[in-house]
């Protein structure tokens, strides 16, 4: 847990706000005024004692509610804890956005970006009192099947200067609004003037009845989250106290990140070596293999097939499992069809005289599975999206043997890894219904024991398929499979033997790694994908580790260099019974 939390620390110091646009109320306390919501529980003061800042009771209740109830959810620290880590959050935010102030000031496109940005928030917030109302559906655009591939995006590259191997940061810090485009100009949400047309366009845009109800309700969620604090109550009022609450929102988000992206070039945060990223990797394999080769942990065989990922050493005696990765392109079975695989099956196994022979079954399972409608999707270059597109009269057949068999084989041609890696990627993104299969960290990963068995949760003829593709270790990267199941049509492609990368070094539990230009140890982790599909390789996982470790300590350096400027005072009595309870 103290790793994570150590790795989110400056991510959440940068957004832990983002998530407080919605709904300003304040359910976990009673509505009575100033005592509870403009409670100060902690004061931040400079070096003359003069206060400069404040974090309330209302920021730390919107805060926890946003975000730092994920740290009770996700990462097992009490709700105390969780409230305590909040508030050091808000704190660091405050300090930040101080320091930052000190460094820019806003230009005029800034001051029109957040005058957007802030408008947008409000529309956003209405639209969700919307859906509410309306009881709206997804609409048809979010129900077709459109599929985002994320991809990676390299952080460092590789290079050999005065023969040595020399790890440079990819530069990214273009200004932050470089793709901005104003749909306005000059616009300030900080002037009255500005303000009041925002205020007018938002109202200007209730379309029908049902937003006119949605903003009768974001209306009355906005008066009784100020219930008890004797503010003016007519709405245009209350409206533009609630843009300058979403104004300060996007303003310190936008403060926060200027101030981390001037920090980000620093040398001192950013130099990572060669030899740093070797071992690291050396390390991890030492780990596994003192772990299942030297100390036998039994659980070796369910962290294979679980977290393959963080198995950095495979062990290769002669009883051990051997392991092997596809991927799976799947046309699934309607809800309606699945049911009537059901049936049949259940008809089948039963049979009790029934007459129902193993060639009708059959029959009326190739019938079913000929009713699949496959999903076809396109590429859209503008958006970076797979965009669901009208199959026409594409059947699977069609699409498997004409397409995905073709191409792949077209790709196999060239006997270039990764493009067949990539040919076989896209056709998962074009076609395949198994979202285990999108965005994944590793392909499915099946075992084979000694005697030739799948050691494998998938389903029998999933793993029939597996093995042919495997060939008692003789499979072809991009060979594929058909099979089908209860969920559907499935099109297995190999994509080769889980194997240890260092193998030929002769290895016996020293895991040392050299960086010397001499050997090869870090050009294979440059070049080695973590999932043949995918172009991110070891080096750059190992990379964005170490690179993260060392930002974040810098980044916490910098906070402490920040705070020799400040006392903060925390009135710890004054944060309700309630909150710290849950």
């Amino acid at each position: 847990m103290n790793t994570m939390k150590k790795k989110l620390t400056g991510f959440l110091m940068c957004f832990v706000m983002l998530c407080m646009t919605l709904f300003a109320g304040c359910s976990l306390i009673e509505t009575d005024g100033d005592r509870y919501y403009n409670a100060v529980i902690s004061e931040i003061r400079n070096k003359d004692g003069v206060k400069v800042a404040e974090v309330t009771n209302k920021e730390l209740i919107s805060g926890f509610q946003s975000y730092g109830q994920s740290y009770v959810q996700y990462y097992g620290m009490t709700q105390e804890e969780a409230v305590a880590e909040t508030l050091r959050l808000l704190e660091n935010r405050k300090l930040v956005v101080m320091t930052a102030e000190k460094m820019f000031t806003l230009s005029d496109l800034e001051k029109t970006y957040l005058w957007e940005a802030t408008s947008s928030s409000l529309e956003d917030n209405l639209n969700s009192y919307y859906k509410e109302i309306a009881n709206e559906e997804e609409t048809q655009e979010e129900t077709k099947n459109n599929v985002t591939f994320n991809g990676y995006e390299k952080n460092a590259t590789l290079t050999i200067e005065n023969g040595k191997y020399v790890v440079k940061k990819i530069d990214k810090h273009d200004g932050l609004l470089e793709n901005y485009t104003p749909s306005v100009s000059n616009k300030d949400a900080t002037t009255e003037e500005d303000k009041t047309l925002m205020y007018q366009n938002f109202v200007d845009n209730l379309y029908n009845e049902d937003y006119q109800k949605a903003f009768d309700k974001y209306l009355k969620n906005l008066k009784m989250s100020e219930q008890g604090q004797k503010l003016s109550t007519d709405t245009f009022s209350i409206f533009m106290r609630e843009i300058d609450r979403l104004y300060k929102i996007n303003y310190e988000n936008l403060m926060v990140e200027k101030y981390a992206q001037s920090h980000k070039g620093d040398t001192t945060a950013t130099d990572v070596t060669a030899k740093n990223i070797l071992d690291l990797y050396a390390s991890r394999m030492r780990a596994s293999y003192t772990k299942y080769v030297f100390e036998g942990d039994t659980n070796y065989d369910t962290d294979m097939k679980d977290t393959i990922n963080e198995v950095y050493y495979i062990k290769t005696d002669a009883d051990s499992t051997k392991y092997f990765t596809v991927s799976n392109i799947l046309f699934q079975f309607t809800e309606e069809q699945q049911n009537k695989y059901n049936e049949y099956k259940a008809k089948y196994d039963k049979q009790d005289g029934n007459g129902y022979t193993y060639d009708e079954y059959q029959s009326d399972l190739n019938a079913l599975y000929a009713q699949i409608q496959p999903i076809v999707r396109q590429y859209n270059s503008e958006t970076g999206v797979y965009e669901e597109v009208e199959a026409g009269n594409l059947t699977v057949d069609e699409i498997i043997y004409d397409k995905i068999e073709i191409g792949i084989k077209s790709a196999q041609a060239t006997e270039n890894i990764n493009f067949i890696g990539e040919t076989i990627n896209n056709y998962i993104y074009q076609y395949n219904q198994d979202p285990g299969m999108l965005n994944a960290e590793s392909n499915y990963v099946i075992g084979v024991d000694k005697d030739g068995n799948a050691v494998s949760s998938f389903v029998e003829s999933f793993n029939d398929a597996g093995l042919a593709l495997y060939d008692n270790g003789n499979g072809k990267f991009g060979d594929m499979q058909v099979a089908r199941s209860e969920y559907g049509i499935h099109v297995l492609v190999y994509t080769g033997k889980v194997e240890n990368l260092f193998d030929d070094y002769g290895i016996d539990g020293d895991f040392e790694l050299s960086d010397s230009i001499e050997s090869d140890a870090i050009t294979r982790l440059y070049t080695t994908r973590i999932n043949p599909l995918v172009d991110k390789t070891y080096f750059d996982a190992l990379y964005d580790e170490i690179y993260q470790d060392k930002y974040s300590y810098f980044e916490t350096q910098n906070l402490n260099t920040i705070k020799q400027d400040y006392t903060i005072t925390v009135y710890s009595g004054r944060i309700p019974s309630s909150l710290l309870k849950g």
